[in-house]
């Protein structure tokens, strides 16, 4: 694909670390000549100079007709959600936004312009999700007899320390992804279990909290 990022931020920085870029084509726009230097020298992307708001930038710099995706980081809404606009106009298929005032990211869903990700309502769910997990696993989804759990470690927990090879799980009950705080990945049977982590279990066992809380 072709992506277009606006805006060469931090946030920015660590997409670009989750991208293939051997696989997809990225240009970044941003303003800083500094932070451009930065970029070019660190990723093998194409680095544009100028500013969101010049109209040029997509009439004259880029072709437009041929992006697949763009996605907008500035630290602006308001010019987020323009480039969303712009990006429209031109139908380009994927458009996200970094949103963060939650009435601007509700407006982006009506106007059709594209998806928003909006930073305190990700953190404030990440954060919710961990406090109702502590105790008890709260249920995600099911399937059939199977029950998708969200299970946090907490210091008490008699798994704390424990890699996932030595839990003694019952077969139908399986960790499928660990969050780390960061990153959400498959696990692997060296992890050890440490306080704060989260664990998304597939289980048909309707105590499956005795497993992990003891």
């Amino acid at each position: 694909m072709k992506i277009l990022v606006i805006g060469g931020g931090r946030v920015a920085e660590q997409l670009l670390n989750y991208i293939d870029l051997k696989k997809h084509q990225v240009y970044v726009v941003e303003r800083d000549p500094d932070r451009r230097v930065e970029l070019s020298s660190k990723y093998d992307i194409f680095v544009i100079g100028k500013d969101a708001t010049d109209v040029t930038l997509y009439t004259s710099d880029l072709e437009m007709d041929t992006i697949d995706m763009v996605i907008a980081l500035t630290g602006s809404d308001v010019i987020n959600l323009f480039v969303l606009a712009i990006a429209k106009i031109y139908n380009v298929p994927y458009r996200i936004a970094k949103i963060i005032n939650p009435g601007l990211a509700d407006l982006l869903y009506e106007l059709g312009l594209g998806i928003p990700v909006s930073q305190p309502s990700l953190v404030a769910s990440v954060i919710s999700n961990y406090m109702e997990s502590v105790v008890t696993p709260k249920p995600l989804l099911m399937f059939g007899e199977y029950v998708l759990y969200t299970i946090s470690v907490v210091e008490t927990d008699p798994i704390v320390g424990t890699m996932i090879k030595d839990l003694k799980l019952p077969e139908d009950t399986r960790i499928i992804l660990l969050f780390d705080g960061k990153h959400y990945r498959p696990p692997r049977l060296t992890d050890k279990l440490l306080p704060g982590y989260q664990l998304i279990v597939l289980s048909r066992e309707k105590d499956v909290e005795k497993y992990f809380k003891g």
